[in-house]
Parts: structure tokens; sequence; C-alpha cells
């Protein structure tokens, strides 16, 4: 009995080992002007290579009974994608892709996470619940994660950003910014923008410090939390608003206003207060609906 049950514990511990052992699969494509990649599982993680070629590195420990990477080309459209035979099975498996610049990206993954560095793109990505990131990267970007964070770091372009319950930040960007959670917190550091800014959450705090430019307008709201503008020590120029509603939330600032009223929406009343300083651009906008607009010097 106890030579038998050696036996069956032998064979299932080389069954595991067998299904994780790591396999690779490596390919090159030319040719190609747009990439689309669906994944179920897998992490991706793509960046600038040496030539003109598309380079695709994958690695994984899923049983090959289980798991297949696909790889589809056709009239310059590369397909990458993730195909499982029966329930996804255990293991993991990362895609590592370097590509020229000016390649467009279609990236989905219902769990996996992004990371795209030291490339000129147009990137249009999303994931249930991975996380996406973009560095020292330039162009066109459209991202959006359920639970994930969305991060993006040393970029320039034009960002839209969205994280139904994570954390979305921008660091160290110049461009245009469109950047939202659903109940997550929104932080913007050291941004330049070129013409708008927009920086939302519905119960998060959202916090803009050391914002700069010419000429544009920056938006920060919290439906239920704090919306702060930190300006670190710049000098105060341009509009200043900031609205709360009145029974619920508060506005913070020394500065003296210029005006100050009450209106109505429907049955809520709002609180709003401004002033200006110098000239009337750029123009900054600071709301809250029960959390505090605040004004940091």
């Amino acid at each position: 009995m106890r030579y038998h049950l050696i036996i069956i514990l032998t064979g299932l511990l080389i069954g595991l080992l067998i299904a994780q052992e790591e396999k690779t699969v490596n390919k090159t494509f030319e040719g190609i002007e747009e990439i689309e990649i669906e994944l179920v599982l897998g992490d991706c993680e793509i960046t600038k290579g040496a030539d003109n070629k598309i380079h695709v590195l994958v690695t994984y420990t899923h049983s090959s009974d289980n798991f297949e990477p696909i790889f589809r080309e056709r009239s310059g459209r590369l397909n990458l994608e993730e195909k499982f035979r029966g329930k996804n099975g255990e293991g993991d498996s990362h895609w590592e892709l370097k590509i020229p610049d000016g390649i467009e990206v279609e990236f989905e993954s219902a769990t996996g996470n992004l990371l795209l560095t030291n490339l000129t793109t147009e990137l249009e990505g999303s994931s249930g619940t991975g996380n996406i990131e973009v560095r020292n990267s330039s162009g066109e970007f459209e991202l959006n994660s359920g639970t994930g964070k969305v991060e993006i770091k040393d970029s320039q372009g034009e960002f839209e950003l969205n994280s139904g319950t994570g954390r979305v930040s921008v660091e160290m960007c110049e461009g245009e910014f469109d950047a939202n959670s659903g109940t997550g917190k929104v932080e913007a550091i050291n941004i330049k923008v070129n013409s708008k800014g927009d920086f939302n959450s519905g119960t998060g705090d959202v916090t803009v410090i050391s914002p700069s430019g010419e000429n544009f307008t920056l938006e920060i709201n919290s439906g239920t939390n704090d919306a702060v503008l930190d300006m670190k020590g710049q000098k105060l120029k341009g509009y200043f608003e900031f609205r709360t509603q009145a029974r619920s939330g508060k506005i913070r600032c020394s500065e003296k206003w210029d005006t100050e009223e009450e209106y109505q929406e429907g049955r809520t009343t709002y609180l709003k207060k401004s002033f200006t300083r110098g000239e009337t651009n750029p123009r900054y906008y600071i709301s809250s609906g029960t959390g505090d607009a605040e004004l940091k010097k």
C-alpha cells in the first residue's frame, strides 16, 4: 500500500514539475504597421527595439496541452493572442515586444499588466484588473483599467486615463490630460499643461502639484473627497475659481476673494469664490461636492 502511494505521489510531482517548466517562443516580423494584443492572464512589456522589425518573446509555464500563444500576420497588421483549452490552468505567461517608433498598438487583457517604455506610439490599452504603466514615451494614449492603477511618467502627448477603482497618477509629463477614477485617488505632479487638463474622481482625493504652462485651463474635481491645487511656492498668476456644496463642502484658501456667491442647482445650494492675480490665464477650477476645495501655496 505504501509503495503504491509513493508511486502516485511521485507521478503527481513529476506532472507538476512538467506543468511548471518554463517554455519560450521567439518570433520576428517585418512590415508591420499595427499590433493588436489580446491576452487573458498574461503580462506584457513593450519597449523600443534596435531595428525596424517586431521581436516577440513569449515565456510561459502553462501546460502546452492547455495553452497556446497565437501569432497572426495579415496586411501589415500583427495579432497576438492567448488561447486556452478548457479552463485556464495553473501557470503564468509574459509577452515581451521590441518594436520601432510609429507602430499603433491595441492591448487588452483580462487580468494582466502592461508596461510601455521609450516609444513614440499611439496606444489604446485596457485591462480588467491589471496595472497599465507608460514611461519615457510620447504620442496618443487611451488607457483604461477596471480595478488596477494607471501610471504615466516622463512622457509627452495626449492622455486619456481611466480606472474604475484604482489610482491614476501622472508625473513629470507634458501635454493634454483627461484623468479619471471612479473611487480611487488621482494625482498629477510636475506637469506642463499645453491646453487643457482635467483631473477627476468620484469618491477619491484629487491632487495636482506644481503645474506649469501658458494659457491653459486646469480642472480639479472630487465628488465627495478633497480637490487640492498645490503650487509649491510658485507665484500665483491667473484666474482661480473654487466651488463646493454650501452646506457640506469647504473652500480652503488664504487669498482675498474678488467674488463670492451662492447659487442653486436643483435642490442643492453651491458656494463659489474666485480671484484673479495678474492676467486671466491660466485658468484654474477647483471643486468638490462634499469635501474640501483647497489651494496650497
